[in-house]
């Protein structure tokens, strides 16, 4: 079973560095600012990998960013999305209801209940 967990999360790494590739190449050419933010929390930076900041100075702040950092970059790829579609998805849901609702769909008197 461990040794299938692992098959998964190396199959999920794979795709997330795919994707976290194309985001990044659409900053190519970009301020170096702009690659920055790409990268912090842009979504260019892999979110199921550890991030690898250097900071001989504080190792405390380095630790939390190493996490901190995929984790943030989690938001745009994967979270963002997931919701777009729900909200999208209840969007429809509330047109197809007021559409019903003024098309006169409802029962009217003398109908069965089915």
């Amino acid at each position: 079973m461990k040794k299938g967990l692992q098959q998964l999360l190396n199959r999920a790494q794979k795709f997330d560095d795919a994707y976290s590739d194309k985001i990044a190449g659409m900053y190519e050419g970009a301020n170096p600012f702009v690659q920055a933010l790409a990268y912090t929390a842009g979504g260019a930076h892999p979110s199921l990998r550890k991030g690898q900041v250097e900071m001989a100075d504080n190792p405390q702040l380095q630790g939390v960013l190493n996490y901190a950092i995929p984790a943030a970059n989690a938001v745009p790829k994967y979270v963002l999305p997931a919701v777009g579609v729900t909200a999208a998805g209840k969007a429809l849901m509330d047109l197809a209801t007021a559409v019903n609702s003024q098309l006169g769909d409802g029962q009217e008197s003398g109908q069965i209940l089915m």
